[in-house]
């Protein structure tokens, strides 16, 4: 990760640090950022001084910390509109439920809140606050405003927090945190204009009123490439059957089974460039369904009849557009990507090990073999999803 920090040279960077316990970890990063060359300047809440000094920041980036609307030391005299204005990027790490809720809502109470709403430019929020405070509904709801206005949202990781809990709530990993800023000043628009239609997430095929057979895909590959490829200029449309918000320029459509799925590929594929089916589409469905709850004791000797779902692929197979598919494997990887290459019709294949416990369906990383009709084009290393979906939109973008 210390190469690619090599572009954060003379770039400005506002570090905006709230009141988390974690906020000593913001240390390490405008260190690491400041050694690479950029301009980094703190700016940081009341409370997060209960955590850690402003000396400690001023000492590594030479720069006076920027607590107070009314001590300005910038040539504006108004420091946070200054900021705002001339920053390349505003990263808030740590972000309390507070601060959040006060950005989502535009509250402007504090130099943070202040320069955050002020600013045009993009603005990279890690969140870190105890399990039970990020999954209440109005921090989601707030994250989901943010999320829907633009904002970058990098998801707390699970962990042992300061409650004493094990939850999701710690402040994201500080080089992925890195690599979502340098991926924010290196963004590429060799996809503008083109027209993308992507599909995430595992289907779910009714039993009943109540169950049914899916899988376990998350849905987060597949939302990575439409995030990607929108901020690289592509208009954006996601087919998923994942709850994940999408940001506001991408045209989202919510499915459940892999039926609706097909019938919304199909409607809409004929003005595509590019389809990419990261979608773990369910092979089969019951034939029959009830159309309320199948009472337990029913259930002992219940048979299922299965039918084939739609093979969406092979329904778009002699489509004029560059298609995308994913195998995902446990065994012989490239021999079967291959076979469903060649089968599908498609142009490109991205296989990955679903039996890798590293890299497993709920995972934020991947590792995959990119194939085309001549071969493996690319093997990845264990990376972050976000990253992995860079890497196949470069190969997408060449072929275009």
């Amino acid at each position: 990760m210390r190469d690619n920090l090599s572009i954060l040279k003379d770039k400005k960077i506002a570090l905006c640090v709230s009141g988390s316990i974690s906020a000593y970890k913001s240390i390490h990063l405008a260190s690491q950022w400041t050694q690479a060359g950029a301009y980094v300047q703190v700016l940081m809440t009341e409370s997060s001084k209960q955590f850690i000094g402003k000396a400690s920041f001023e000492g590594i980036t030479h720069n006076k910390v920027i607590d107070s609307f009314w001590e300005n030391t910038l040539d504006s005299n108004i420091d946070h509109l200054d900021i705002a204005k001339n920053s390349d990027v505003i990263v808030v790490a740590p972000a309390t439920a507070n601060i959040i809720s006060k950005i989502a809502r535009g509250i402007c109470d504090d130099v943070i809140s202040t320069t955050v709403i002020a600013t045009t430019k993009p603005v990279l929020i890690a969140p870190a606050m105890d399990g039970n405070m990020y999954d209440h509904f109005a921090i989601r709801e707030n994250i989901s405003k943010l999320k829907k206005n633009g904002v970058v949202i990098l998801e707390p990781e699970n962990g042992y927090l300061a409650s004493g809990v094990f939850g999701k709530g710690r402040l994201a990993d500080l080089e992925k945190i890195s690599e979502k800023l340098t991926s924010l000043l290196t963004k590429k628009y060799d996809l503008n204009n083109k027209k993308i239609l992507v599909s995430a997430g595992g289907t779910r095929e009714p039993l009943d009123a109540v169950r049914f057979i899916g899988n376990r895909s998350s849905g987060k590959m597949g939302h990575e490439i439409a995030e990607a490829g929108f901020q690289r200029g592509a208009d954006i449309t996601l087919v998923s059957s994942s709850g994940i918000t999408a940001s506001s320029g991408i045209k989202k459509i919510d499915i459940e089974t892999a039926q609706e799925m097909n019938e919304e590929i199909i409607n809409r594929i004929d003005n595509q460039d590019s389809i990419i089916m990261a979608a773990a589409v369910s092979d089969f469905a019951p034939k029959n369904i009830v159309n309320k709850k199948i009472k337990k004791e029913l259930l002992i000797n219940l048979n299922i009849e299965l039918e084939k779902t739609p093979d969406i692929l092979s329904n778009i197979k002699n489509k004029k557009c560059l298609k995308v598919g994913f195998a995902a494997e446990t065994d012989n990887h490239i021999e079967n990507g291959m076979n469903k290459l060649k089968s599908k019709g498609l142009d490109l294949i991205v296989i990955n090990d679903v039996s890798d416990h590293r890299i497993g369906f709920d995972s934020d990383y991947n590792k995959v073999n990119i194939l085309n009709k001549d071969g493996i084009v690319e093997n990845t290393e264990i990376e972050t999803k976000r990253v992995i979906a860079d890497k196949i939109l470069n190969h997408v973008s060449e072929l275009l």
